[in-house]
């Protein structure tokens, strides 16, 4: 996957979070205290730099901390341990108090709906915030709405009020955008036109975060990828070179029909087999290797392929290269929904 942007090494950072905690209080009733509350699932230790026209992707498992840190991002929610620097008006970084002026938030579900038109409640969005009106015919042309801005809410597809909230979002001109889940509920035509306006608007030098778990999404609009677990920050930098950092580049998908005898294929060759599945007529495999080598050992034994790509991990084999977790513990650890986070040694359990 190439990036479409300059490489974040030759840019400057517009926003960094420096050490940055937000950990969610939790009900601890005592029986002197019976209103106690704990801290309790969040974000913890967080260093992390956003850069103006890059694509981030935030990456990890349901109940990872995806949510709470792009409410942190936006300046919803405070931070408890750190500090926040941003460069939105000098060319230094500087401390920043309200996040809220210049971050635009796009949360996972906004339900429009009622009689009001696409055009009125940006309307009603602009007063509330005290953002210039004139610039709403510019947002509805930029995100595909300037043909249904007298549309009423009821009627929108699920397409359209993904691109309405980006409109919203868009309002005052942020330079961060941050995008919570924003793939959920589209199609595959929708999936695409929202994938256009993302990079269009990153072209425009907005610096964009999107949160999924699901790796696959994002490649090809992404130029980096932030990998989160537990509250914690694994790794973090261009799609490729994390999965070299974490030994899981260079994959393959092979398929064909007929039978494979994947031992005999793969004698001598310097080839990890990863995964085979195969059934009377067809056949798939995954490895790491030389996929030259492969194609031509395949052709010299008369198997029969229909098809080869590079392939990628999925996010179970991220999470375990990156934790050294099994992906029987990664599993359970992904179905929890109350992760704490996992540096232990530094956050007690008292607190």
């Amino acid at each position: 996957m190439q990036g479409f942007h300059l490489p974040c090494h030759m840019a400057e950072a517009v926003l960094s979070f420096i050490d940055a905690q937000h950990r969610h209080p939790l009900p601890d009733p005592k029986w002197y205290k019976p209103w106690d509350k704990r801290l309790g699932p969040g974000v913890v230790g967080l260093n992390l730099d956003l850069y103006a026209g890059s694509v981030l992707g935030l990456v990890g498992p349901n109940g990872a901390g995806k949510t709470t840190l792009l409410r942190m991002m936006a300046g919803i929610l405070p931070l408890q341990k750190g500090e926040v620097k941003a460069r939105f008006h000098s060319d230094t970084l500087a401390e920043v108090g309200d996040l809220r002026q210049w971050v635009g938030h796009m949360p996972e579900q906004v339900r429009w709906q009622g009689r009001m038109t696409v055009r009125d409640i940006l309307i009603q969005l602009a007063e509330m915030r005290n953002v210039d009106q004139t610039r709403i015919d510019g947002l509805l042309g930029l995100v595909g709405l300037r043909g249904r801005q007298d549309e009423a809410l009821n009627n929108l597809s699920q397409g359209m009020r993904q691109r309405l909230s980006i409109a919203a979002a868009l309002l005052g001109s942020p330079k961060v955008l941050l995008l919570d889940e924003p793939f959920n509920g589209l199609d595959p035509v929708a999936s695409q036109a929202f994938t256009d306006l993302v990079r269009r608007l990153a072209s425009k030098g907005v610096s964009v975060v999107i949160s999924s778990h699901m790796v696959a999404q994002l490649e090809g609009l992404v130029d980096r990828i932030a990998l989160l677990h537990r509250g914690q920050l694994l790794d973090e930098g261009p799609m490729e070179d994390v999965e070299r950092r974490l030994d899981l580049d260079g994959r393959y998908a092979l398929s064909g029909t007929g039978e494979v005898d994947a031992e005999h294929l793969f004698h001598d060759l310097d080839v990890e087999l990863l995964d085979l599945q195969q059934d009377d007529s067809h056949w798939s495999l995954t490895f790491r290797g030389s996929p030259l080598s492969v194609l031509q050992a395949a052709m010299a034994n008369d198997v029969s392929i229909t098809s080869w790509s590079p392939t990628r991990p999925n996010l179970v084999e991220w999470l375990c290269a990156a934790t050294g977790m099994s992906v029987e513990d990664i599993s359970l650890d992904v179905a929890s929904s109350a992760l704490l986070p996992m540096k232990t040694a530094e956050v007690g359990e008292d607190e």
